[in-house]
Order: structure tokens, then C-alpha cells, then sequence
């Protein structure tokens, strides 16, 4: 019978007949005359037969072994079956072939190659024929070879900051590390030795937290052959949780097993470093949000939840479109396509903007964006910085240290180890350094070894005074070193670079140290946009809010010690909202940008400048030490400005108003200044463009008040305590209802009906006019559908608009849209008024906002005519429907010659130029007689009656006119 049959699990033949040997006699027969050494094995281990050769390859008896268990041929005391075939008795598969320690009968090891078959003489009997091969003389040279090379590598395992180790995983998942090196015992206090036999993976010393994601990791690494990169936590012997960051280089040996060689080293500093970051991002007082290339949100701070009313989990993983309004999502879209296709940042917009988001409730509210890109981990990551400026409840609070969590890609084999050598010349060499220093510098290690000066000239001269000193500190305390010293690549990028050493002294004296490098180049500029961030503002690039604050405690402190003074100044542009809304947001960043650059000229060079928003900046005036020096300062920030400022070759004329306070007369706390100069700066601005305000009482007690009355119509907007009162136009000929005005009413729960007088110059200065106006629109809107509904007089209501809402002409056509689609109303019943000084403060851009409505069927006049200052050249531009009459000329029309003449003339103009003429502010019949004399076409006033709520207009439209025809 052949070995062939034996393996093959064939029975042998024979003729019929025939007496036979036993069938046990012929198989050690054929076995013994096999020249291969033969070991056949059963399911279990034992050990059935043993020829002659094997006999002789190992020098054992047969007799000794057969009966066994094949723990007796093994090096390792109750290894098994298992060991011995690489595999388990039910899944091992012929031909497989692995190398392995046997121990020969005296003593000696040999290495052998064996090469296994399987014979199944009867179900479930598996029968194991193991051919052996001595390899020992083969495997010699390769020891000698790695002898001499774990010899020279002894020392970096032994020294390196971190833990090189090799883990196998076997085809069944068991886990365990064949080496550790010491920095095992001096990172986790474990010994290399209880580490290497542990025969759980050493999952114990892993965080229970981390030890799925860490299988999950491994197991991907074993299936994919991919470098395994990983971060968790590991329980030190002393109970200390340690971060740790490991890498390793899996290889599939011919057993099966998967063999990594890897390295892991602390980074617990670098983690709680990042968790300081997160907390610090999650209590700023600003939205923080990180978007992927693909628009994809990746991470959000603890504001912008609160800000947009979504969890983070609801937002991390969406396009960023989610905070935006429907009608700018496609925009948006278009954007980031139009990005990634050419690269160019003018596309997405530079420096601050303003823009609507969208709560998770829907509705929509203003906010001012900052968008950056950084690169992180060899990927565009863009950080938008948003702030929800119709709140601004903390005056214009600046951009709050914005951090960013950062992940390095250095700490893993891929960078550069080496041993580096300080000689007592004083000269640095390098003894060993693997390939990472191709991948960092484009520098072969042969030749970085072989010329001791080729790394220090890659470092960049202000930085090798530092390098050189670290070294020769740790040479004397023997202290680790860590450092990051900028370096030069072959291509001539400057690259920054973080080593991580240990010293040791050497037999000779000389001092070595073994270590570890990694390019960390994307974190250091993302470290340092970050900064950038959160203290400066990125389009104008002066300082924020809290680089001013940190700067005045500083002054603070410098003028308590020398008894000297501290000036602040609030400054703000005169009219640039026309540009804006004129010229564009581009334009006007442009400006924004040459104005800080002429204000930092017209500074000292001690004074701290910043942007507060918008066109606001502050200017912080440490050493004063008389009023004189700050009326010195305004003058040269004045003059500055005394010519005009081009951009593309068009020239802007601007000013600046501006409001001062004084430390420590008007304020002792930051915020407390910052509002007397605001408040002075309002008094400025209400003087005219260009003015200057020095702080007073006056001027603190009124700034108490406006902020007061500020906080209480935010509420009142809030709750929609505003509504419309309406006042009725008649026909001065008919007496018949030809129009009604709606006026804006305050019904405070706590006050009633408050004076128009009270609230509207508040709401005027702090923008919330433009609210307040949307409500009572909409209110109007409403009740004229449904008075027209009703079989009422079908005629159009008059609401008067801010010059804010005029100059913002796409958000005004956007809030009209939005009345009439809500109410139904016809836009041909709507009328809006401006003043006739709206009108001319930018005619062009009144103009075109007229045409506008008028497209959409929606009518336009001119209120309080004749106290504006109207060219008639512009006016007869102006697609108007009516001129209204101010009531200052009316008032007096029966009594004053000039007061008539005037009204007269302004009849007679709206006549030629074929417009309708309200007059105004008519309460007596002398008042309709006269102007019926001079064919005025419909009168409003108390002589029909005074603004009347929506009850009681309609009851009045039900009665009928008071006039009766003429």
C-alpha cells in the first residue's frame, strides 16, 4: 500500500481470495520503507504511527511515541493538535504546508517543514499524514540575519517613547503578542513578559468603551491587509486611563495567522488638549459649524443648537442647506458645485455676510456668515461661523475663541524613526532612520545618514537655535524631547515637524536618542487659522471684540498703575447701507476692507483697532492723559477720510461718526464703555455725517432708556402687540372713501395704547422699525381682503415704509410677496409711502424700487411732500401714483399767505406732472374749503376722522362717509 492511499483515504485492493497480512502489518510495512519521515495522527492527537525516517529526523524511538499525544514532539507544553496542524481538526485541508519547533529525543530544537494530508477512512474518522522536513539549516541564516538586526534595533525598541509590539490573530479570532517592548513597563507599567502570555488579546488593559471599536478596527486591518490605525484609551497597572495611538503593518503568514508589527505611543496630552478645544468651541457664544467639500455637516457646537432648534445628532451627517431658507438652497448647491469644479474662494465669498438661515421651526431669521477653508488630513473642510444678528442681546458681541477639533494623521509608523547622535563637537548625526524620511523631506536615509548636516540645513534658521538648545538641555537632565521645529522639503515647502525622543548615553560617552518624527504641517495651519479666528476678523483683518476686551484689561491695569487715562471710541460709517445695497455686498466688503486700512494709518501705534460688525468699529486709546489727546486722535481719523476712497476706479465720499467715552470717568467695566460710546456715537450720527460726540450724563441716562425700551419692543414684536390703526382719505368733491392709511399702533398689555411718539424713534435707531413695519403690512393686508370680502368700499390701504426696508430692496419685495400671498390681497388695493427725504437720499436706487412695485401692480407715494428737499428733474423720474402734503403746510393754510402759496404751488405741480394730491393733517371746514377752492383731490385728517382700529373702521365704512358732496 503507498503513503498516496493512506493520505487520499483509500482502502488498498487486493484479488479475491487471497489470504492477506493484516491490514495494521501493511500499513507500517509501507510507512516504515517510506524514504519522507511519516507521523500519522488521529482526530484527537494521538499519535498512530511514526517511520523509520522520522525516527531518525528526530531521534526518538517509535516505540517512545506512538500512543502519545503530539505534545510530546512540541516545543510549547500542551500545545495540541491545534498547534501542530496550524488549523482545527474539522477545518484543516490537505496540502497545507507551515513551518514548526519540534524537539528532537536529545534535547535540540529542530525546524520543520511540515506538510500535512487528511485521510477519512470512515465518517468522522479523520486521520492526519504529517510529512516532515528538516529546515533547520535554512532558517539559520535567517537567524543570524535577524540577530544582527534585532541586535541594532534592541536598542530603539528598548528606548523609543512608545511600545513596539508584534499581535498575531489566528484563523479563529484568538489574540496574542508574541514581543513587547519595555516601553510597555514605562507607559502602562505592565510587564513585557505577563503581556506576551496573556492569551485574551490583552482586551483587559483596553478601555471597555473602546474595545469594539479596537476589534472592529483589527479585524477590517486582518480582512482588508490594510495598515491598522487606531486611537483608544488603555488602562494603565496603576488605573490611570492613558490615550494611546497605534499603528501597525498586518502580513498573512503561511499558517494563516495574520501578523502585525506596529508601534503605539501616548498621545493622552494631544486628547485632553482637543477636549479643552470642544469645550471651549461648545461655550462660545457664536454658531460653529465644520461642512465637508460635499456639503455634508460635520460637526456643531452647543450654540448652534440652540440657535436653529436642532440636536446635533439632527444635524451632523445633513447637507447645510438644512439651515437655510427654500429659496436659497439650489443657490447654495450651485455654489459648492461651481467651488469644487474651479477652486476659486470669490465664489463662495470672502470676509463676513449677511444671509438668512432657516430655525428647525421654519422660520427665517438674519444672520452674519464667516466661511473659511482649512485643510485637514489632505482634505478642504470649510468653517462657517454664523451669528444671529436681529438678536445681538450682547451689543455686538465679537467672534468668541473658535476652536476646532483637530485629528493628527502623524502619530502613527508612517512617520519617521530615527536615531540621532549629538557628537562632542558639538555636531548632530544621525545613526538610523528609516524610510520615513523620504516621505517627509524627499531625503534618502542613506544619505541623511551618511551627512550629518543635511537635516539641520533643512531647518528652518529661526528654529535651529531652539532645536539645538532642547537637545543640549536633554543631554545634561537626560529629559525626553518634544519639539516642532519647521523644515524644508526637497521641493522647497516649508513643512512643520513634531519629534518625540528619548536620550541615552552610550558606552563612549556620547548621548543618543531614539525617536519618532511626524509631519503635523495641516494641524499647525488649522491650529493657527483657528487663532486667527478667534481673535481677528477675517475680512478686514483687525481685531474682534475679544481681542479688544483682553487688550483693555491690559490698559486697564497700565492706567491704574501710571493714573493716566483711556479713550474709546465708537465709530461708524455714514450711509453705507446705500452701498450695500446698491453697489452689492462685494463691493462693500472692498470698502469695508480700505476703510480699515485707512483707520489703521490714521491709529497710533499703541492703539488697539477692531470691527464690531457690520460698518462699526472700535478703537481702544491706552495713555491719555488729557480730552485734548482724544480730540488729537478723532482729528487724525477724520482727516483720514477727508479724501475719497477708490475701488475699481470709482470713488466713495465717506465719513465717519464718531462717539467717545472716557476710562475711568464715564465707566470702569469694558461693556459700560462700550455703551456710553455707542450712546455718544448715536447722538453723533443724529448731528449729521461726521460728527463727534464726547460721552455725558445726559447722553447715559437717554442710552438707559433706549436700551430699555429696546428690550420691551423686542417683546412686543415677539407676542405681536402691534397692529393697525386705519384712518380713511375722502374725496374732497364727493365726500366718498377713496383710501385709507394704515398707521402703526402699540397695545402694550401693561401700558395700552402706547404714543406713536414714544417708540418709533427707538425703533428707528435700533432697526427694529423694520419688524414693527412688517406686522402692521401684514395686519392691514389682511383686514382690507376681508373688508373687500365683506362688500366694503373696494379701496387700497396706504402703509408707510422705513428708509431701512426702502434701501433693502430685495428683502422689502420679499416681504411684500410674502403679505399678499398670505392675505390674498389684490396688489392693486396695496400702497406704499416713503418720505420724500427717503426718496432723496439715494433717488437712483428710490427709482428702481419704485419700478419694481409697480411691476408687481403694486402703487407708490411721496408722504410729508415738501419737507425733503425734492429735485423736480428726479421727481418727474418717480412712477408715483400720489404726493401727499405734509400737514405743516396744511395746519396754517387759512391763516399763513406763504403756507397757501406753497400749497397751491404743490397742487398745480402734481396736476402737471398728472399725480393725485392727499392733503394731510385736515381738521377743519376752513381747511376743506380752501383746498377744495385750489382742486386738491382727497383730504385726511380728524375732519373725517382720527386712526381708528379695525372695528371701528369697519363700522365707519358701514356708515358711510361724514362728508357730504360739494
Amino acid at each position: 500500500m503507498s503513503t498516496e492511499s493512506v493520505k487520499q483515504g483509500r482502502a488498498p485492493r487486493t484479488a479475491p481470495g487471497l489470504d492477506l497480512v493484516p491490514p495494521s502489518e501493511v500499513l507500517h510495512s509501507a510507512l516504515d520503507g517510506a524514504p519522507e519521515a511519516l507521523v500519522v495522527l488521529d482526530a484527537g492527537g494521538t499519535i498512530l504511527a511514526f517511520n523509520r525516517a522520522a525516527a531518525a529526523l528526530l531521534g526518538r524511538e517509535s516505540a517512545a511515541v506512538v500512543g502519545a499525544p503530539v505534545d510530546v514532539l512540541l516545543t510549547i507544553p500542551d500545545g495540541g493538535l491545534d498547534l501542530f496542524l496550524g488549523d482545527t481538526p474539522d477545518t484543516v485541508e490537505a496540502g497545507g504546508r507551515r513551518f514548526l519547533p519540534l524537539v528532537a529525543g536529545d534535547g535540540r530544537t529542530l525546524t520543520c517543514e511540515i506538510t500535512i494530508g487528511v485521510a477519512e477512512p470512515a465518517p468522522g474518522g479523520r486521520l492526519f499524514v504529517c510529512t516532515l522536513r528538516d529546515a533547520t539549516l535554512a532558517f539559520a541564516g535567517l537567524g543570524e540575519a535577524w540577530d544582527g538586526a534585532e541586535e541594532r534595533l534592541g536598542s530603539l525598541a528598548a528606548n523609543m517613547p512608545g511600545i513596539i509590539f508584534q499581535r498575531v490573530m489566528q484563523p479563529d479570532g484568538t489574540l496574542y503578542y508574541p514581543f513587547f517592548s519595555a516601553g510597555v513597563r514605562d507607559l502602562l507599567g505592565y510587564d513585557p513578559e505577563d503581556m506576551r502570555l496573556a492569551r485574551d488579546g490583552c482586551l483587559d488593559a483596553i478601555h471597555w468603551a473602546d474595545r469594539d471599536r479596537y476589534m472592529t478596527a483589527l479585524r477590517r486591518s486582518a480582512e482588508d491587509l490594510a495598515v491598522y490605525t487606531e486611537e483608544f484609551r488603555a488602562i494603565a497597572a496603576s488605573g490611570e486611563v492613558k490615550w494611546l495611538s497605534g499603528t501597525a503593518r498586518p502580513e498573512r503568514m503561511p499558517n494563516g495567522d495574520i501578523l502585525w508589527d506596529g508601534v503605539l505611543i501616548d498621545v493622552t496630552d494631544r486628547m485632553r488638549a482637543e477636549q479643552r478645544l470642544e469645550m471651549i468651541m461648545d461655550h462660545a457664544a457664536d454658531c460653529i459649524i465644520t461642512i465637508g467639500e460635499n456639503g455634508l455637516i460635520e460637526t456643531v457646537n452647543a450654540a448652534t443648537s440652540q440657535t436653529f432648534g436642532f440636536t446635533e445628532d439632527e444635524l451632523v451627517g445633513r447637507n447645510v442647506a438644512v439651515l437655510m431658507p427654500p429659496a436659497h438652497k439650489d443657490r447654495h448647491q450651485g455654489y459648492i458645485r461651481r467651488y469644487l469644479g474651479t477652486g476659486e474662494g470669490s465664489i463662495l465669498g470672502t470676509g463676513a455676510r449677511e444671509l438668512e438661515g432657516m430655525r428647525k421651526d421654519g422660520s427665517v431669521f438674519p444672520i452674519e456668515l464667516s466661511l473659511s477653508e482649512v485643510l485637514s488630513e489632505g482634505r478642504r473642510v470649510f468653517i462657517a461661523v454664523l451669528r444671529d444678528i436681529a438678536a445681538r442681546k450682547a451689543t455686538e458681541r465679537a467672534l468668541h475663541e473658535t476652536e476646532q477639533r483637530l485629528r493628527t494623521i502623524a502619530d502613527n509608523i508612517n512617520g519617521m524613526v530615527f536615531q540621532r547622535m549629538l557628537r562632542p563637537d558639538g555636531s548632530v548625526s544621525y545613526t538610523y532612520v528609516n524610510e520615513g524620511a523620504k516621505r517627509l523631506f524627499d531625503i534618502d536615509p542613506e544619505d541623511m545618514m551618511g551627512d550629518s548636516a543635511l537635516f539641520l540645513e533643512r531647518v528652518n534658521a529661526d528654529d535651529r537655535a531652539a532645536f539645538m538648545e532642547a537637545l543640549s538641555r536633554s543631554s545634561r537632565t537626560m529629559e525626553p524631547v518634544e519639539l516642532d521645529v519647521r523644515v524644508t522639503h526637497r521641493s522647497g515647502e516649508e513643512r512643520w515637524l513634531r519629534s518625540w525622543s528619548r536620550p541615552r548615553k552610550l558606552d563612549d560617552g556620547q548621548i543618543a536618542w531614539d525617536g519618532v518624527a511626524l509631519d503635523v504641517t495641516d494641524r499647525k495651519r488649522a491650529e493657527e487659522r483657528l487663532m486667527f479666528l478667534a481673535y481677528y476678523d477675517p475680512m478686514t483683518g483687525l481685531g474682534n471684540r475679544t481681542l479688544f476686551l483682553e487688550r483693555f484689561h491690559r490698559a486697564r491695569a497700565q492706567a491704574n498703575r501710571e493714573q493716566s487715562w483711556i479713550g474709546f471710541l465708537s465709530m461708524g460709517l455714514d450711509r453705507f447701507s446705500i452701498i450695500n445695497a446698491t453697489l452689492g455686498h462685494s463691493v462693500g466688503d472692498r470698502v469695508l476692507k480700505a476703510v480699515a486700512e485707512r483707520l489703521a494709518g490714521s491709529c497710533g501705534h499703541n492703539d488697539v483697532l477692531c470691527r464690531a460688525g457690520g460698518d462699526r468699529f472700535m478703537a481702544l486709546l491706552p495713555g491719555i492723559a488729557t480730552l485734548a489727546d482724544v480730540f488729537e486722535a478723532v482729528e487724525r481719523i477724520q482727516t483720514a477720510f477727508a479724501q475719497p476712497i477708490a475701488i475699481d476706479g470709482q470713488e466713495f465720499d465717506l465719513t465717519l461718526s464718531i462717539g467717545a467715552s472716557i476710562y475711568p470717568r464715564d465707566g470702569d467695566s469694558a461693556e459700560t464703555l462700550i455703551m456710553h460710546a455707542d450712546a455718544a456715537l448715536n447722538r453723533a450720527k443724529a448731528q449729521g455725517p461726521g460728527s463727534f460726540q464726547l460721552f455725558n450724563e445726559e447722553m447715559g441716562q437717554r442710552a438707559v432708556q433706549t436700551l430699555a425700551m429696546q428690550a420691551r419692543l423686542r417683546r412686543a414684536i415677539e407676542n405681536q402687540e402691534f397692529v393697525a390703526y386705519f384712518q380713511p382719505q375722502v374725496d374732497v368733491r364727493t365726500g366718498a372713501f377713496v383710501g385709507m392709511e394704515a398707521l402703526a399702533r402699540w397695545l402694550s398689555p401693561e401700558r395700552g395704547l402706547v404714543p406713536p411718539g414714544d417708540f418709533i424713534p427707538v425703533a428707528e435707531e435700533t432697526g427694529l422699525i423694520d419688524a414693527i413695519c412688517d406686522l402692521v403690512l401684514n395686519d392691514a393686508c389682511r383686514w382690507t381682503k376681508a373688508w373687500h370680502d365683506a362688500g366694503l368700499p373696494q379701496v387700497p390701504v396706504a402703509v408707510n415704509i422705513s428708509g431701512r426696508q426702502f434701501h433693502n430692496s430685495r428683502r422689502l419685495m420679499q416681504t411684500v410677496e410674502d403679505a399678499l400671498e398670505r392675505t390674498g390681497l389684490d396688489p392693486r388695493f396695496l400702497e406704499l409711502e416713503l418720505t420724500e427725504s427717503s426718496a432723496m437720499t439715494d433717488p437712483e436706487n428710490a427709482i428702481a424700487v419704485v419700478r419694481k412695485l409697480r411691476d408687481r401692480g403694486v402703487a407708490s407715494s411721496i408722504d410729508d411732500f415738501g419737507t425733503g428737499y425734492s429735485s423736480l428733474s428726479v421727481l418727474k423720474r418717480f412712477p408715483i401714483r400720489k404726493l401727499k402734503i405734509d400737514r405743516s403746510f396744511v395746519r396754517d393754510v387759512t391763516t399763513d399767505a406763504n403756507d397757501a402759496a406753497i400749497v397751491c404751488a404743490m397742487i398745480a405741480m402734481a396736476a402737471a406732472l398728472n399725480l393725485k394730491v392727499v392733503a394731510e393733517g385736515v381738521e377743519t371746514d376752513e381747511h376743506l374749503d380752501f383746498l377744495h377752492g385750489v382742486g386738491c383731490d382727497s383730504i385726511q385728517g380728524y375732519l373725517v376722522a382720527k386712526p381708528l382700529p379695525a372695528t371701528e373702521m369697519e363700522a365707519l365704512f358701514r356708515q358711510g362717509s361724514p362728508l357730504k358732496p360739494r
